[in-house]
């Protein structure tokens, strides 16, 4: 099985932390950037995360919330201060509402005094794929380096190697699989009749620049929808579907391919939907395909991004009814 440890150094004024992870950049970016995925592993074990508001571009906010098996909420906020797809982003992270107490023992530990501002840092994490694997590296820049060794002996290093835990083990898929999240503000059967409408999905339905053009469409356990997707340049993608279960108003199961049983790249799709009051409803795609070779080459068709892009493009259809 594959074990990666977190190795902490110090460098001028900064915290370096670096940790690899078994799965595609693209995977792990996602991980990193999705709010519905940091809720399930940031933070030190058995904390949770109540609150995760991330407005991922560049001049946009965040705001998350980690909260103690004691119930203490230690909020941490900040702004994005630059992004480079696939690559690095770089936060401030502001210690604005953290508790006095522990605003006071990392003082302590420091040995400074003064204004909780002084405790405020810079977080630059760095995203580098090597060999199918990912390895991350977080800077944590100080403004001084009395400040980085009092934050260096608090537990930094415990305190994500126990994220980093969290994080492969609650938010990153299974070796042969994808899971794409979005949070819409729609009804679950709202959205679940949109996905199951012949007129249309032709509408929504495919990745930015796509048009999908449906032939027939079965909706029922065993019934197929039989489409052809037309991307930018002109290529014509063939495309079947079989509906293996159907449940209202909150699940769908689907075996998705060309049609060409030649190719046979066939991959089995999960949808739940996840309903959190009367008109907000969390869409899950989990895709698993035959093995974890075929799983990373349509990661590197862009397959995660077009995903993202076919979520994006219900979630603006239904804004317009």
């Amino acid at each position: 099985m594959f074990k990666s440890d977190t190795i902490l150094t110090l460098e001028e004024k900064t915290v370096r932390i670096e940790r690899l992870f078994n799965a595609p950049i693209q995977l792990v970016w996602e991980v990193w950037t999705n709010p519905l995925h940091i809720e399930k592993w940031w933070g030190p074990k058995n904390f949770t995360n109540p609150t995760v508001e991330f407005d991922f571009k560049v001049g946009g906010s965040y705001r998350i919330v980690m909260r103690s098996p004691e119930g203490v909420d230690y909020p941490i906020i900040g702004k994005f201060l630059e992004i480079t797809p696939f690559q690095s982003f770089v936060i401030s992270d502001l210690v604005d509402e953290h508790p006095d107490e522990w605003v006071a023992e990392v003082q302590k530990m420091a040995g400074v005094t003064g204004d909780r501002e002084i405790l405020n840092s810079k977080l630059r994490v760095l995203f580098e794929e090597i060999d199918g694997k990912t390895k991350v590296v977080l800077l944590t820049e100080f403004a001084s380096n009395q400040i980085r060794d009092g934050f260096a002996s608090s537990g930094m290093k415990e305190g994500w190697s126990e994220s980093f835990e969290k994080l492969e083990t609650n938010a990153l898929p299974k070796a042969n699989e994808i899971y794409i999240e979005k949070k819409m503000n729609h009804s679950q059967e709202l959205i679940f009749n949109t996905l199951s409408n012949p007129l249309t999905i032709d509408l929504w339905w495919g990745p930015s620049g796509f048009k999908t053009t449906t032939k027939s469409m079965d909706f029922r356990i065993g019934g197929k929808w039989i489409f052809t997707m037309v991307g930018p340049d002109g290529t014509i993608y063939p495309n079947v579907i079989e509906y293996k279960e159907i449940r209202k108003f909150d699940y769908l199961e689907y075996s998705h391919g060309s049609g060409d049983t030649n190719k046979k790249d066939d991959f089995l799709a999960k949808i739940f939907l996840i309903a959190f009051g009367e008109n907000q409803t969390v869409v899950k795609m989990q895709l698993t395909f035959s093995d974890t070779n075929v799983r990373n080459a349509v990661i590197g068709f862009g397959a995660i991004e077009s995903g993202q892009q076919t979520l994006s493009k219900l979630d603006q259809f239904l804004n317009q009814k």
